[in-house]
């Protein structure tokens, strides 16, 4: 199966120890010159510069400093509830699958350590693969969700999984058709607010194809209720507009968090989530 790669860069350096191709913070090997010191405290006689040293006044062995590029922490928080498994144009548990396959692939080359946590009512092990650089892991969580059929109602334990990742910053993929409560994303929002967040929005195009006029029968996809509805022309419209709003306020809270959201409609792509990062 081929996996689709997108490229990610951060506008703040990485304090980890582990060499990566992230802007780091750490003195060592690298291309980034970041100043000159005497040999004495550097001890590092591979990097001495003759014509520094000529020049130098108090007649010093100077040796070229350089800050090593650094890995980042990689974590996807998925929201696997019910509305996770709407098919209309697509799926979007599909498009999930899709997403952290290739966020894995992704990660794996950039030398990025990634974990997934996968959340309904409970953080869910069989969803769940903690902090590790093997992409064998991305592959296994991606092709249980091509096969799960999602029936709890709710994803109130992203709480639980964004209050339980490390201080040391990283970058964390938010990823949800965000049909929840208001209240829970601000909160969860709230409690990554020292990371680097990108929420992921999937929606379907299908969602709210309705007729201006006929019978239609409406399910929830949360809560799995059915109702049928006389649809009008005004009544169909005020349906796509309650819809349109609710991705108007989405966005507001977005904003107001200082997060920047990608929007998947129907499928993955690689591109476009390449294009939030050097756009």
């Amino acid at each position: 199966m081929f996996i689709e790669e997108f490229h990610y860069r951060l506008g703040w350096r990485s304090r980890a120890q582990r060499p990566g191709s992230h802007a780091g913070a750490h003195r060592g090997v690298g291309l980034e010159f970041r100043g000159l010191a005497s040999l004495l405290s550097a001890g590092d006689p591979r990097r001495l510069d003759l014509r520094a040293s000529a020049r130098d006044p108090f007649g010093q062995l100077l040796v070229r400093l350089y800050t090593q590029p650094s890995a980042v922490p990689i974590y996807a928080l998925a929201d696997i509830s019910a509305s996770m498994g709407f098919r209309g144009a697509g799926r979007k548990l599909d498009m999930l699958a899709d997403f952290v396959a290739s966020l894995g692939y992704s990660a794996f080359r950039a030398g990025d350590p990634l974990a997934v946590i996968g959340c309904d009512q409970e953080i869910r092990a069989d969803f769940t693969r903690p902090l590790g650089w093997t992409r064998a892991a991305a592959q296994e969580i991606s092709a249980r969700l091509r096969a799960f059929e999602p029936v709890r109602a709710g994803a109130t334990a992203l709480r639980e999984a964004a209050a339980g990742l490390p201080s040391r910053r990283s970058l964390v993929f938010l990823v949800s058709d965000f049909y929840l409560p208001f209240d829970l994303i601000d909160e969860v929002l709230g409690r990554l607010a020292h990371h680097e967040v990108v929420p992921v929005v999937l929606r379907d195009s299908a969602e709210l194809e309705l007729p201006a006029f006929g019978l239609a029968r409406l399910r929830d996809a949360e809560s799995g209720t059915e109702r049928s509805l006389i649809l009008r022309k005004a009544l169909a419209e005020r349906l796509r507009e309650s819809s349109r709003a609710h991705d108007r306020a989405l966005a507001q809270h977005f904003t107001v968090a200082g997060t920047r959201p990608i929007t998947l409609i129907d499928r993955f792509d690689a591109a476009l989530v390449t294009r939030h990062f050097y756009g």
